[in-house]
């Protein structure tokens, strides 16, 4: 494009501002762009002119990371500085999650186009209501980035869902393991994916914390999401107005996986972070399974949201992962931990953070 959007990015951890790595050999080229920066390096239509960090260390690791490529990127320590002389025109949100609504509130405010939040939209649903009344307000997409909305093959699997190959959905088993078994941290993009697969709304939580998190309040606590410590693992169970069940299983002490299973009245589609994904279709007395190719696309993950942004800014449309729906993510979270406080009660939907 003649003129591609002024993008800034508030927050440069890992996937604020890493540099894709390159391939093992020639012809193979880098790795799809796993941070915000690479992203609006690499999508048409988009530039990255400015970053932001409050710790300076991290303006000197931007600057040696990416000096040949982008030498005239300007780096700030105050985000409201770089609003004001940037003019931006889309802003990524990558900063601790309990600092995105001040961040993207402003950012609506001096006049932005579009924003991209890192995920869980915010720690608080009270913070998640601002920004939403936010950018609702002044009419501009807003996308949180669960990135699986953007991958393969979890939107293959969502395509299945769609088209009636296995029936109507009936449960959903999700299995998360590892050390970022976190509820917040990751458990984010397992919800988020359990709601896509789902087609529903929550109506009701129950939940029961891993050992070692029995006491923990019924708020966030938030760090930051990078502390397996404070961000506790928990066995969950969530009902859908639509009949589905969803039953979540996260152990910090199982293998680190990251999987899901969806049963419905006539098959049963399998998908995870292995990156292969099968469909099993009762055909009579047999059931037959299938493997889903795995095609090469040009795009996805943080890349994807890009493109999706510049295609809304530009076109407007319906947002894949927009405020309201991962405000409904943080919401059963939340009220996970509710449960977990209430002696593993049912917590019924809608609550309030307090």
């Amino acid at each position: 494009m003649n003129n591609p959007l002024r993008a800034g990015v508030v927050g440069l951890t890992g996937i604020g501002a890493n540099r894709p790595a390159p391939g093992p050999g020639p012809g193979t080229g880098f790795e799809m762009p796993h941070s915000h920066v690479a992203a609006y390096r690499h999508v048409a239509g988009t530039e990255p002119v400015a970053v932001c960090d409050i710790v300076p260390e991290k303006l000197d690791d931007f600057h040696r990371t990416w000096s040949d490529a982008l030498p005239d990127v300007r780096g700030y320590t105050d985000y409201r500085e770089m609003l004001a002389r940037e003019q931006l025109d889309v802003i990524s949100v990558a900063t601790p999650d309990d600092r995105h609504a001040q961040i993207v509130v402003d950012a609506v405010e001096a006049g932005v186009r579009g924003i991209i939040c890192e995920k869980p939209i915010a720690s608080t649903l009270a913070d998640a209501d601002r920004m939403i009344a936010a950018v609702e307000a002044a009419g501009i997409p807003m996308l949180v980035d669960h990135t699986r909305r953007w991958m393969f093959p979890w939107v293959q699997v969502a395509e299945v869902i769609a088209s009636g190959e296995i029936g109507e959905v009936q449960r959903i088993v999700a299995n998360q393991g590892g050390p970022r078994a976190m509820l917040f941290r990751n458990g984010t993009h397992m919800f988020d994916t359990i709601l896509w697969f789902a087609g529903g709304t929550p109506t009701a939580v129950y939940a029961i914390a891993e050992a070692g998190f029995e006491d923990y309040p019924p708020r966030y606590a938030s760090d930051g999401g990078h502390d397996p410590d404070t961000d506790p693992a928990m066995s969950v169970v969530v009902e859908f107005d639509n009949g589905v069940r969803a039953f979540w299983n996260m152990c910090k002490t199982m293998p680190q996986v990251f999987t899901l299973e969806v049963l419905g009245t006539a098959g049963i589609a399998r998908v995870g972070d292995s990156g292969d994904a099968t469909v099993t279709v009762k055909n009579g007395g047999d059931f037959n399974r299938r493997t889903l190719p795995r095609p090469q696309y040009t795009l996805g993950h943080i890349a994807g949201c890009v493109d999706e942004m510049v295609h809304l800014i530009h076109h407007g449309g319906q947002a894949s992962m927009d405020g309201r729906t991962s405000r409904q993510v943080v919401e059963v979270l939340l009220a996970a931990l509710h449960s977990q406080h209430a002696g593993n009660a049912r917590i019924t939907l809608p609550i309030s953070d307090a």
